[in-house]
């Protein structure tokens, strides 16, 4: 996978925990299907709708991941997320999700 490029965005599957960020007044937990990935951020699946700019952590991938939510749409499913991840554990130099279609 050593020729992805940092905007190419791609098809993945992968579970994560998702939740707000320690000291957060409104305080949330939930797993997410992360969906398609790209260099600065991801599409994930919800159970739970979480507001336009909101901090994230995803502490499912290395010792945790920083990230803030661009849009929340609610779908048949539950909510769809569009995340910023600005990490260099992010992708691809970082976190790669196991299951991924280019």
């Amino acid at each position: 996978m050593s020729n992805l490029e940092a905007s190419e965005h791609v098809h993945c599957l992968d579970l994560l925990r998702i939740s707000s960020p320690a000291g957060a007044a409104n305080r949330f937990s939930d797993c997410a299907i992360l969906l398609e990935i790209w260099g600065l951020g991801g599409l994930l699946q919800t159970n739970i709708a979480i507001p336009e700019n909101t901090e994230i952590s995803i502490p499912s991938i290395g010792s945790g991941i920083p990230a803030k939510v661009v849009s929340c749409q609610q779908d048949d499913f539950g909510f769809m997320i569009e995340i910023l991840v600005n990490s260099p554990g992010w992708f691809p130099e970082g976190y790669l999700p196991p299951q991924m279609l280019q």
